[in-house]
């Protein structure tokens, strides 16, 4: 895992070479066993506009709804230490900036697993409860398209195969359209209650 933390336009950390093969087999060979029971966004709690009408078309399936224990999940066995128990990420983290202990001393996370087809991507929003939003893209074909895009500060974030973006769940985001092969998005949401 090979990461570069930025404070500029807004804090966010990119991660080169998220999981290791032996990790990938086990995320693929639990994506294959989710996908046929992916649920449409009012099934994964999508985000809305005002109106109510979901601002995805994309399909999904919350991982702490599915598995009562998570242990049984290889997705959530395997993100935990990564992104919660790593302590030089955590260091270098609270070196660069003290917004990241939003991260460091969270108290919960909530994890969904999204599968983005040729054509589908999710409208411009902000996630107002999560303070941090970690976002792994997975392709088992490299695609194109399906980009991270954060309008108020007209950044574009291109999504790899293995690749994390880490950042603000409130500042507005946005995944641009896939445009071949499916995108899929194994995104976890922190959150840090008041102590």
């Amino acid at each position: 895992m090979n990461y570069q933390i930025f404070n500029e336009p807004f804090p966010h950390v990119i991660v080169e070479d998220t999981f290791n093969s032996g990790e990938l087999e086990l995320i693929w060979r639990e994506i294959d066993f989710l996908e046929p029971k992916l649920k449409e966004p009012a099934g994964f709690y999508a985000a809305a506009d005002s109106n109510g009408d979901f601002i995805t078309n994309s399909k999904g399936i919350s991982l702490d709804d599915t598995y009562a224990d998570r242990d049984c999940s290889d997705i959530l066995s395997i993100v935990k230490p990564l992104f919660f128990n790593n302590t030089e990420l955590y260091d270098d983290l609270e070196k660069s900036s003290d917004y990241w202990v939003t991260w460091t001393k969270s108290t919960a996370d909530y994890t969904k697993l999204r599968k983005y087809s040729p054509g589908q991507g999710y409208n411009p929003h902000s996630d107002t409860w999560v303070h941090v939003l970690i976002s792994t893209t997975l392709y088992k074909e490299e695609g194109s398209g399906g980009d991270l895009y954060f309008p108020y500060h007209d950044l574009t974030l291109e999504t790899k195969h293995n690749q994390t973006v880490i950042f603000p769940g409130w500042i507005e985001h946005a995944v641009l359209d896939v445009e071949d092969h499916d995108r899929y998005a194994v995104t976890i949401f922190v959150t840090c209650a008041s102590s």
